[in-house]
């Protein structure tokens, strides 16, 4: 895991931006699925299904 860090003045509230790395195959079809300027909510919905069914 890593070390928490300190947010900036500019973050927001309650929220953490991540960088993650996607396959070339696997980013075009997420861009497809989730609809130009929903790439952010689409894999967030992803990831709460993904966690639903892990429960």
């Amino acid at each position: 895991m890593q070390d928490k860090k300190t947010k900036l003045a500019f973050d927001r509230s309650k929220s953490t931006m991540k960088n993650i790395r996607f396959e070339d195959e696997l980013l075009e079809q997420i861009e497809k699925a989730a609809g130009k300027g929903q790439f952010s909510a689409w894999v967030k919905e992803a990831c709460r299904l993904q966690l639903k069914n892990n429960n």
